[in-house]
């Protein structure tokens, strides 16, 4: 049996053989030093895994995983970023462009190891899994112990589920067989993604998505989900099966990507990415959208007189007060300090005026741990045709100032 083939994609030579050393006993190992020489190599190799870095000249990893979802041959081998780059600007754009793991240098060749192993197995156990649903071969028996998967008929009643699924979800089989499928709703998804999902099974498409569902220990797991149409012996639909791998640390990667550690609200990278979304929407829908830029006033004086602990019990203590009284469709982050920025979609200045000013008096009448009552600023920005991301900035910076200026505690708009 041939052994399963590595891409190393490296345009520095000692990273190239440091990665191959660390996995040829085992795997059949291709190295190149560019994005082109790897699309070369690709169209005429078959390879089971790709490591591949961000930093390279010519053509970076994003781009070189953007080209290989866009061929039929390479669409889906799994890929690893293996590179230095830390950031959580790259960590999410990596798995956003599709990849299954996010390695970074230095390296521990044990770990490599096993996460490449676990990657190849998975990929292999998955082909096999849908050339046998494919061809009607029940080989899912074989298979039962260990990957995920689960059978409904056409309604959507549960028919038949994997010993390795039971296990995840803490269940017994006996349980949830002849339950609908609904049974595994964790309560965070909207109605209408599971209207979609339900439309799309129907169309006979096979599909892919990422969804959280419940378990039976009353938590929830995240699940890159793929579901295929089943067959019987005579051709005839009967049903819908669906492979589920556990993506719960991918999520969480992605959340401390994208999260405030002390306070728990987006970071200023995240609210960032989101404003320009947002900006983007408003000004193709023609809707409203305004921005609230929040300073605690004479924040420094907690830290003088109380200590940098008391200073970061206040921070978390402000940031849960500010989220817990917006509006469900705003988005808030940390802004940097003691500066929380809120994102308020289909509101005006006037609107947003109301909200910020609710916001100062919660502020004004709450007594926060150690230091008591403490008072806070607001500046308010709304979008006008042609504003950039940079424009709103600066004017609701502006009118932050202006609060300050003006003696703090208190809400002023951009004009």
């Amino acid at each position: 049996m041939d052994k399963p083939s590595i891409l190393i994609v490296d345009d520095e030579p000692l990273n190239l053989k440091l990665v191959a050393q660390s996995l040829r006993e085992r795997y059949t190992i291709f190295v190149v030093r560019s994005g082109a020489e790897a699309l070369v190599l690709l169209a005429d190799h078959n390879i089971n895994l790709i490591l591949l870095d961000i930093n390279m000249p010519d053509m970076d990893g994003f781009e070189v995983a953007h080209e290989l979802k866009k061929l039929p041959k390479t669409a889906k081998i799994p890929v690893i970023f293996l590179t230095a780059d830390k950031t959580q600007v790259a960590i999410v754009r990596a798995f956003q462009s599709g990849a299954v793991d996010y390695i970074t240098k230095p390296f521990q060749p044990e770990e490599l190891n096993a996460r490449v192993d676990n990657h190849i197995r998975a990929n292999q156990l998955q082909k096999e899994l849908k050339k046998a649903s494919k061809n009607n071969i029940h080989l899912l028996e074989i298979i039962n112990a260990y990957v995920s998967f689960i059978k409904v008929d056409p309604k959507g009643i549960i028919q038949e589920i994997s010993d390795n699924f039971c296990k995840q979800l803490g269940c017994d089989k006996e349980y949830i067989v002849g339950k609908n499928i609904n049974i595994l709703k964790s309560g965070n998804m909207d109605d209408s993604f599971y209207q979609e999902i339900w439309q799309r099974i129907l169309s006979g498409e096979t599909f892919s998505y990422d969804i959280e569902d419940g378990n039976f220990s009353g938590g929830t797991n995240w699940y890159h989900v793929t579901v295929s149409q089943d067959y019987n012996h005579k051709n005839e639909l009967i049903g819908f099966i669906a492979f589920y791998e556990n993506i719960d640390e991918k999520m969480r990667y992605m959340y401390d990507a994208q999260t405030d550690r002390l306070t728990g609200l987006l970071n200023r990278a995240k609210i960032d990415d989101i404003l320009q979304s947002e900006i983007k929407r408003a000004t193709r829908n023609e809707f409203a959208l305004s921005v609230i830029l929040v300073d605690i006033d004479y924040f420094k004086e907690v830290n003088d007189k109380h200590g940098h602990q008391t200073g970061d019990l206040i921070l978390s203590e402000f940031a849960s007060l500010l989220s817990n009284n917006i509006r469900e469709t705003d988005f808030i982050g940390r802004w940097g300090g003691e500066e929380f920025l809120i994102i308020c979609p289909h509101a005006d200045s006037d609107g947003t005026f109301a909200l910020a000013e609710n916001l100062r008096k919660r502020v004004e009448s709450t007594s926060f741990s150690v230091i008591g009552n403490k008072t806070s600023s607001f500046g308010i920005a709304q979008l006008y045709k042609s504003d950039t991301i940079e424009d709103i900035f600066k004017n609701v910076d502006f009118a932050l100032y202006h609060a300050k200026k003006m003696g703090r505690n208190q809400v002023q708009r951009y004009k």
